[in-house]
C-alpha cells in the first residue's frame, strides 16, 4: 500500500545539473526492455514527449569558471604526480565499522535492514511525464526504508534525500550514477575519451585527471558514488563493451584503472569534491565465449587469476571503496550466487573489504535465467547465504526486501548477516559525508564545464589518437600548402554523438547533436578550425548502416573527391551500449567499406591522397581495403571535444603518441586473439597491440641489465602475519620441487580438487586501507656474490627528428621455457611515456622483480619457475630490442 506523502518542503537544489535520461525512441523499446542488464542499464518507465536534456541553450544562467584550484591542501588533497607515486598510501574503505554506525545498524528493524540493502532505479519514483512523484518516493522510503537509488535523478536528487531525512530514523540515501567517461549524465560537465581511448594515451596522469574531474562534476549534482571504472580486459573484440574497457592487457587495465580510482576518490573521506569509486564487473564479464554481451564465460582458473584478476587486485590496493559483481556465469557458476567468486576469491584471497553491490536484477536472475533456484525467495537466500553481497540492485520491486525479512523470520537466514552488510552500507554513507552534508553543494556548480576541464579533455584526445598507417609520409598535412583542398565525408565526419558513443547524456548515447548544446566540436568543424573553412569541403555520402544519404545530384561526393588533394573518410560506429551493441560480424557495414572502394577507384592514378579516420568503440575489420588508403588514424571514441585534437594530429600541430591498447584484427579468426597468446598460436592481426606511429624517429640503443641473474629467495624477512599476492613482498613462500624435479617458488592456495573452481583458498586478513608493514624485523644479509632479488634494466632513447615527441616504452617479459603451463609469447610488465625534445636523449629504466615473473600453475599455485627469461622492449614494433636473464 502506498504511503501518503508527508507535507514536507521539497525544493531541489538549483541547477542540480543532472540530465534527464529517458528511454530510447518507441521503435527501440523492445530491444532495450529485453536488455535490463546492469546499473549500467537506464530504463525509465515511459518515454516522454519532454526534452531529453535540461538547459537546451545555456547553463541555465550560470557561467562556469574558466579555471579553478584543483588541489586543496586544507583537506589533504594531492597533485596527480604525488597521488600516483609508489610511496602514496591511498585511503580505502573503513574496515573497522565506527561504533556509532554499528549501533545504528543493530538498532534497525528487519524491514529497515532489508531496505538499506535495497537499491531502486529512479524510474520507480517518476510519473509518466518524468517528474518526481512524492507518493512513490514516500512508498519506497517510508514503507520499505530503501537506502539507495540509481540512474539519473533528473534534478530530483535533493528532493529524494529530503524525504529520506524526514522519514523514520532519518538515514540519508546514497545515490549511484554511471559517470564513466566524465560525468556523462551531468548537464554541462565535460566528457572525456571513453576508456579505450584513455588507455591509448598510456598516460596515468590523464587517467587520474579524468577521475578527479568526473568526481567533482558528479558531486556537484549531489551524488557521492559512481559506478566506475570498468576493469574487465577486452579479450574478445566483438564484445560491445570493448570501448568501456582499458583494452586487452591486464597490466594496462591495472595501471590506468588504479589511476582513475585515485582520481575519483582522492581523500574522499574528507574531500567533498570526490566520490566513492566502484570497480566493475567482478569477475570474468568480458570473457564471453562468443563475444556477445551477457553470454557465458568459460575461463580456466589459472587464466582467470593471471589475466582477469590483476586489475581488480590493483584497484583494491588503490583503496577502491566499492565493487560490483558481474551478471554472467563463469564456468557455469552464476557469479551473484557464488561463494567462491564473491567470498573466497574477492574477500579472502584479494582482501576486498569495501561494500559490494550486485549488478542489475542479478538476484532475480538466479531464478529467472540461471535456473539455480526454484523461486525468487530461494534466489535471495542463495545470494545472502553463499556470498558477501551487501547491496542488491533489485531494481524495480519489493521482492528482495520482502524475501530477506521472511528468510530471517523463518530461521533460514541469520539477522546478523543483514546487520553486517548494512553496517558496511552505512559506513560508506558516513565516509562520503552524507550524515554531515546530505544535500548537493551549490558552490560546486561554478566548477562544472570550465575551460580548464575542456583543455584536459582535449589533451587526453591529443595523446590518444593513434596513427596506424602513414604511407609515403602523407601525414602530417601542411597547413601552409597553397590552395589546399580537403574533402571530408563519411557518417562520423560531422557528428558529435558519434565521437561520444554510448553512455553520453543517455544510456544509448545522444540521439541528436543538438543535445550537446554546442559543447563540442565535430571532426569537420575541427578540420575547418585547423585548416580554414575555405580549404575544407564536405558532402554526405552514407550513414552508419552504410545506406546512401546523398543530397542533391547523385555522385556529388565522388566528384568532390576528384577535385581535392586530400580526401578524409570518417567511418565507424553509431552510438550503442551493452546488449544493444551486439553484432555478429566485426566488419564495418558494407556500405561504409564500399565508400572506401568507390573513392579509391575514382581517384586512382591521381595525386589525391586518402586518409581514413576510424571513430569506433571496438576494432571493426576492414577486409582488404586498408591497402586502398594512404593513412589510417584510429580515433576511438574521443568524446565531444575530439574534433579539433584529431585535426591537430593530421596537421602536425600535435605529434601523435597514441598506441593501440588492443589487437586490431585482420579478419574473423582474429576476434579472440590477444598479443599474450601462447607461443604456438598464430598472431597475424592487421595491427598488433602497441601499434602506432609518430612523425619523429626515435632510436633505441644500449639495452642492458645491471645483473644477468635474479635470485628467487627473498632476503628480507618481515613479520607481516599472512601472505599477500606478490612474491617480492616476502609472503609465506615455499620452495618445492615440481613433478619433474625442477625447483619452483610458490604461494600456497588450498584447492578442493572436487571442484575445478577452487572452492577454498587460504584465508587472508589483509586490511587494504593500510599498507602492509614493510619494515624488516630481521634482515638476513644476502651472501656475497649471490644473485640479487631484482634486476634493473636500462635503455637509451634518442629523438633524432626536429620535432618534440612523446614516446611510449613497453617492457615485456617472456619465460623461454616453462614446465607446466605454456609461457606467453610476450607479457607486458611495465610501460612509461617519455617526453623528448628534438635531438634529446634519455635513459629509461625498468626494474624486474619476481612479481614480474609469477604465474599460476595448473594447481593454481602462484609461482616463479627457475630458468631463462627474455626482456623485450617494444615487442611487435620495428624498434624492438631484447636481452636474456636467468632466474636461479
Amino acid at each position: 500500500m502506498a504511503v501518503t506523502p508527508a507535507p514536507i518542503d521539497v525544493v531541489p537544489a538549483p541547477d542540480n545539473l543532472v540530465s534527464s535520461l529517458n528511454n530510447d525512441q518507441q521503435q527501440q523499446q523492445q530491444a532495450i526492455m529485453s536488455a535490463q542488464d546492469t546499473p549500467d542499464y537506464n530504463p525509465q518507465q515511459q518515454p516522454t514527449p519532454n526534452s531529453q536534456i535540461l538547459d537546451q541553450d545555456s547553463y541555465n544562467g550560470r557561467t562556469p569558471q574558466a579555471t579553478y584550484r584543483a588541489y586543496d591542501p586544507t583537506i589533504e588533497t594531492l597533485s596527480s604526480s604525488a597521488a600516483l607515486s609508489e610511496d602514496y598510501d591511498p585511503p580505502g574503505p573503513t574496515t573497522q565499522v565506527d561504533a556509532d554506525i554499528q549501533k545504528l545498524a543493530e538498532s534497525l528493524t528487519l524491514k529497515e535492514l532489508a531496505g538499506q540493502m535495497t537499491q531502486i532505479q529512479i524510474g520507480m519514483l517518476l510519473d509518466k511525464s518524468g517528474e518526481l512523484d512524492l507518493g512513490k518516493v514516500e512508498y519506497w522510503i517510508g514503507e520499505w526504508g530503501v537506502g539507495s537509488f540509481l540512474d539519473t535523478p533528473t534534478n530530483h536528487g535533493d528532493a529524494i534525500q529530503k524525504v529520506a531525512l524526514s522519514t523514520g530514523k532519518g538515514i540519508p540515501m546514497i545515490y549511484g550514477l554511471d559517470s564513466v567517461h566524465g560525468a556523462n549524465y551531468v548537464d554541462g560537465a565535460i566528457m572525456f575519451p571513453q576508456q579505450i581511448g584513455l588507455a591509448a594515451t598510456f598516460n596515468t596522469t590523464h587517467a587520474y585527471e579524468v577521475g578527479r574531474i568526473t568526481a567533482k562534476d558528479t558531486r556537484a549534482a549531489g551524488i557521492p558514488w559512481v559506478f566506475a571504472p570498468i576493469l574487465d580486459v577486452a579479450v574478445h573484440k566483438l564484445w560491445p563493451r570493448v570501448y568501456e574497457s582499458f583494452g586487452e592487457d591486464p597490466h594496462v587495465a591495472s595501471a590506468m584503472g588504479s589511476a582513475v580510482i585515485k582520481g575519483l576518490q582522492g581523500n574522499y573521506k574528507k574531500d567533498r569534491t570526490r566520490v566513492a569509486a566502484c570497480m566493475k564487473h567482478f569477475i570474468g564479464y568480458s570473457g564471453s565465449r562468443n563475444g556477445q554481451d551477457k553470454s557465458s564465460a568459460w575461463i580456466p582458473d589459472n587464466y582467470l587469476m593471471d589475466y582477469f584478476v590483476p586489475s581488480f587486485q590493483a584497484a583494491i590496493d588503490a583503496g577502491v571503496a566499492t565493487a560490483m559483481e558481474t551478471y554472467i556465469d563463469v564456468n557455469g557458476q552464476p557469479v551473484v550466487g557464488s561463494h567462491f567468486y564473491l567470498t573466497e576469491l574477492l574477500r579472502n584471497r584479494l582482501g576486498f573489504e569495501g561494500m559490494l553491490v550486485t549488478d542489475w536484477a542479478e538476484v532475480d536472475r538466479l531464478f529467472t535465467e540461471h535456473r539455480s533456484v526454484p523461486s525468487l525467495k530461494d534466489a535471495t537466500a542463495q545470494c545472502l547465504k553463499q556470498t558477501s553481497v551487501d547491496m542488491v540492485m533489485v531494481p524495480e520491486s519489493e521482492s528482495f526486501a520482502k524475501d530477506a525479512v521472511t528468510l530471517v523470520q523463518e530461521g533460514r537466514l541469520e539477522r546478523g548477516r543483514l546487520v553486517e552488510s548494512v553496517a558496511k552500507v552505512l559506513q560508506l554513507k558516513k565516509d562520503v559525508g552524507l550524515f554531515e552534508q546530505p544535500l548537493s553543494d551549490p558552490a560546486l556548480l561554478s566548477l562544472v564545464g570550465s575551460q580548464q576541464d575542456i583543455e584536459a579533455a582535449k589533451e587526453a584526445v591529443r595523446e590518444s589518437v593513434t596513427v596506424l598507417k602513414n604511407e609515403g609520409g602523407v601525414l602530417p598535412l601542411s597547413r601552409k600548402k597553397a590552395n589546399r583542398k580537403i574533402f571530408v565525408t563519411g557518417p562520423a565526419a560531422d557528428s558529435i554523438r558519434a565521437l561520444s558513443g554510448g553512455w553520453s547524456i543517455k544510456w544509448q548515447g545522444a540521439e541528436k547533436d543538438e543535445w550537446y548544446q554546442g559543447r563540442g566540436e565535430t571532426i569537420l568543424e575541427g578540420l575547418r578550425h585547423e585548416f580554414g573553412s575555405r580549404s575544407v569541403s564536405y558532402a554526405p555520402s552514407v550513414d552508419f548502416d552504410g545506406n546512401s544519404i546523398e543530397e542533391g545530384e547523385h555522385g556529388a561526393y565522388l566528384r568532390a573527391a576528384t577535385e581535392a588533394d586530400t580526401v578524409i573518410l570518417c567511418l565507424g560506429e553509431k552510438p550503442y551500449a551493452e546488449i544493444v551493441g551486439n553484432i555478429d560480424n566485426l566488419d564495418l557495414p558494407w556500405g561504409q567499406l564500399e565508400l572506401i572502394l568507390n573513392i579509391s577507384e575514382r581517384v586512382r592514378g591521381s595525386n589525391t591522397k586518402i586518409i581514413l579516420i576510424l571513430v569506433e568503440g571496438r576494432p571493426r575489420t576492414l577486409q582488404w581495403l586498408p591497402d586502398q588508403v594512404d593513412a589510417i588514424v584510429m580515433a576511438y571514441l574521443p568524446g565531444p571535444w575530439g574534433g579539433h585534437p584529431i585535426a591537430e594530429v593530421l596537421s602536425g600541430t600535435v605529434n601523435p603518441s597514441g598506441r593501440l591498447p588492443i589487437t586490431y584484427p585482420r579478419g574473423p579468426s582474429d576476434m579472440g586473439a590477444n598479443y599474450y597468446r601462447s607461443g604456438i598460436d598464430p598472431y597475424k592481426p592487421l595491427f598488433p597491440f602497441g601499434a602506432g606511429l609518430s612523425y619523429s624517429t626515435v632510436e633505441y640503443s644500449g639495452l642492458r641489465l645491471d645483473h644477468s641473474e635474479l635470485h628467487t629467495t627473498t632476503y628480507e624477512e618481515k613479520d607481516v602475519g599472512d601472505p599477500g599476492d606478490f612474491l617480492e613482498e616476502s609472503e609465506e613462500a615455499v620452495e618445492d620441487e615440481d613433478e619433474d624435479g625442477e625447483e619452483a617458488e610458490e604461494i600456497q592456495m588450498d584447492i578442493d580438487d572436487s571442484n575445478n573452481a577452487a572452492q577454498t583458498l587460504k584465508k587472508r586478513h589483509h586490511h587494504h586501507h593500510q599498507k602492509r608493514d614493510t619494515t624488516p624485523t630481521r634482515l638476513r644479509k644476502r651472501p656475497s656474490g649471490s644473485p640479487p632479488s631484482s634486476i634493473s634494466a636500462t635503455i637509451r632513447l634518442k629523438n633524432t627528428s626536429t620535432l618534440p615527441v612523446k614516446e611510449i616504452v613497453f617492457w615485456y617479459i617472456t619465460q623461454d621455457y616453462r614446465s607446466d603451463i605454456m609461457p606467453e609469447a610476450y607479457m607486458l610488465r611495465g610501460f612509461e611515456k617519455v617526453s623528448l625534445d628534438a635531438g634529446e636523449s634519455k635513459d629509461v629504466k625498468f626494474r624486474i622483480r619476481r612479481s614480474s615473473l609469477a604465474y599460476h600453475g595448473r594447481n593454481l599455485r602462484k609461482r616463479v619457475e627457475k630458468g631463462s627469461f627474455t626482456l623485450t622492449v617494444n615487442a611487435m614494433r620495428p624498434e624492438f630490442q631484447s636481452i636474456k636473464f636467468n632466474v636461479v
